[in-house]
């Protein structure tokens, strides 16, 4: 959990520099991002991803399943906009830098998962 842990904070320091777009104040920003990023993942997360799947399911028919591949991402994404709404020194102007984010983390999460595991 701590290996997720700075895997995400590293993300949230990283992305301004790579995504216009995102603004992150300070270092301790970054860290509360990764802890209520952290948090809504654990609850919303697996939801967000069930009801992703449900309702993009044309799509992974039309892409023969590869839009699989990008339902982490968006749920990624979902949940750095409500931590972009809660958080007053993290702001992401708009969806796309969201799903650039969401996709760092979406990777930053399957490196995670590969180090711990």
């Amino acid at each position: 959990m701590l290996i997720k842990f700075l895997i995400l904070f590293a993300i949230a320091a990283f992305a301004p520099r790579v995504f216009p777009g995102i603004k992150v104040k300070t270092m301790g920003t970054a860290a509360m991002i990764a802890v209520v990023f952290g948090v809504f993942n654990f609850l919303f997360g697996w939801l967000l991803g069930l009801a992703v799947g449900v309702l993009s399911l044309p799509l992974i028919i039309v892409s023969v399943g590869l839009f699989v591949l990008l339902i982490p991402t968006v749920v990624n994404a979902i949940l750095l906009k409500l931590t972009d709404y809660l958080l007053e020194d993290f702001e992401l102007a708009g969806w796309w830098p969201a799903i650039g984010m969401g996709l760092l983390f979406s990777l930053g999460g399957w490196l995670g998962n590969t180090l711990a595991g």
